[in-house]
């Protein structure tokens, strides 16, 4: 058998009769009773008549007096009248996978969740875990028992030994590999490997009932007449498989939401609420070393109606104090015609960057500040009415739309980093208003100010249009003249009017 000689640990978490604790939360019964759990069917009446299905699980008592799993309710039964039956409980058992996975999860974030009623965690990162392997294996045990839950906890080098060491276990077992594989294969039979009925039939047969028995079998013979869940079944029972965990992601929500018990008409009651939520949304930030970059608030009023606004961070925090006060900034300046009832506060999560800055950059001094700055602003002139101008795809002259400095700027649309040829267009901002003559429909005169040029030549006409099917339609006659001041002029016609958009040079 193959020993795991790296400094890696882990630990598996098992519930023994999983499915038979998860209903005994539910319907508990009295000590000394003698339970079994069905895998379906309908439910017993009183604990005397059987249901549909099959034995999942029984207790000790109920397997002294020869009740194993896979009986039909008949059967069980039949060995003893004093068996109550129950059914399982599928939202239980939901619940109790979860409780497990919680308390994985305060030990490290490297855990999987490996089949119902059993998770392993990778606990190599955690310092002076060989020393404290008894002691940690206890601690999760006494933790799952304040839930009404018994665990077993097995700690090996790998995952797969670390799942037989659980099994193996009484209370907690440290699996240490060399010559204590065979004592660990001797206690285990094959079912812990839950090996596909037909592989499971044939191995009764053949009359091996232990994982040292499995082990002992020559591994062409078994491939070739069990097929690949046999050679799957053998591999775990000779030495695991070295796989990897397929750890568990949870989603982390960083939102939350207080029902008022009185409605609030004040600034003052609303934002100590509101560190309240902070608080609780800036503590899950950090367990996951993740910074907010903006927070999302939405207020629902008694009248029905809601208030919701985006609020970005100049620099990505989890500091409560400056997340408050970019609240504070946003609701000092707000005014509603009904009292909030409702407050719903999401921060969006983002990872905090860690760069030095050069010698001889220069960035802001306190981008908080800043941010707090451009919400006083923006209170002051309404929303929308501040911000930076942005680009639009469109090829309507001076085309742009408001932008908050704090939004990140995408690159302009239709543009690239080609060198152009031909002179600069100086733009006259804004375009002067001139009256233009026209000869053979080709302008030959421009006026103004009360002085006449003469257009020596002119190059055109270029039409462009855009918007057609929007009331903000436009068209636009673009002609490109020489006048007799030896200037280069950009001349535009929009409808009957005539503007003198730039000159060249």
């Amino acid at each position: 058998m193959k020993t795991k000689t790296s400094s890696s640990v882990h630990a598996a978490i098992w519930l023994p009769r999983f499915a038979l604790q998860a209903a005994l939360r539910v319907t508990p019964q009295p000590a000394g009773a003698v339970l079994a759990v069905l895998d379906g069917g309908a439910e017993p009446a009183a604990g005397k008549e059987a249901g549909a299905g099959r034995i999942m699980h029984a207790n000790r008592i109920a397997e002294c007096r020869g009740i194993m799993p896979g009986m039909t309710a008949s059967q069980a039964m039949a060995r003893c009248m004093k068996l109550t039956l129950l059914h399982r409980m599928a939202d239980e058992e939901e619940r109790v996978q979860q409780e497990l996975l919680e308390c994985a999860d305060r030990w490290t974030p490297d855990y999987e969740s490996t089949e119902p009623g059993l998770c392993v965690l990778d606990l190599s990162a955690a310092r002076g875990i060989r020393q404290r392997r008894l002691a940690c294996g206890e601690s999760i045990r006494e933790e799952l028992a304040t839930h009404s839950l018994e665990a077993r906890v097995g700690f090996a080098g790998d995952p797969d030994h670390a799942c037989l060491a659980a099994h193996a276990a009484e209370s907690v077992l440290i699996h240490e590999g060399g010559g204590s594989d065979a004592t660990l294969l001797e206690k285990l039979p094959v079912a812990v490997l839950h090996p596909a009925p037909a592989v499971m039939e044939v191995l009764r047969l053949w009359g091996v009932h232990t994982l040292a028995q499995l082990a002992a079998l020559p591994r062409e013979g078994v491939a070739a007449r069990l097929g690949a869940d046999g050679l799957h079944a053998w591999q775990l029972a000779k030495g695991g498989t070295g796989r990897l965990l397929q750890r568990v992601r949870p989603a982390a929500l960083f939102c939350e939401t207080t029902e008022l018990e009185h409605p609030v008409e004040s600034l003052d009651p609303l934002l100590f609420v509101l560190r309240r939520m902070l608080e609780t949304l800036c503590r899950r930030l950090a367990e996951r070393w993740l910074v907010a970059a903006a927070e999302h608030l939405r207020l629902t009023f008694e009248d029905g109606s809601q208030h919701e606004r985006l609020l970005r961070v100049a620099e990505p925090t989890r500091d409560e104090d400056l997340l408050l006060r970019v609240l504070h900034t946003h609701l000092d300046g707000m005014r509603s015609a009904a009292a909030v009832k409702s407050v719903t506060l999401e921060l969006t999560p983002t990872r905090q960057s860690m760069r030095q800055n050069l010698l001889f950059e220069r960035s802001l001094r306190d981008p908080q500040r800043f941010a707090e700055t451009l919400a006083q602003l923006e209170a002051l002139f309404g929303i929308g009415r501040m911000g930076k101008p942005r680009l639009l795809s469109s090829h309507r002259p001076d085309a742009f739309l408001m932008a908050g400095f704090l939004e990140p700027t995408p690159p302009a649309p239709g543009r690239n980093d080609t060198p152009s040829h031909g002179l600069p267009l100086c733009r006259f901002r804004p375009p002067r208003t001139v009256g233009v003559s026209l000869h053979q429909h080709r302008p030959a005169f421009i006026t103004t100010a009360g002085t006449t040029l003469t257009i020596t030549a002119a190059n055109g006409p270029c039409y462009l249009s855009g918007d057609w099917w929007d009331r903000q339609a436009w068209s636009r006659e673009v002609w490109e003249v020489a006048a007799s001041d030896g200037a280069l002029y950009q001349l535009n016609r929009e409808g009957a009017h005539w503007v003198l958009d730039g000159v060249f040079g």
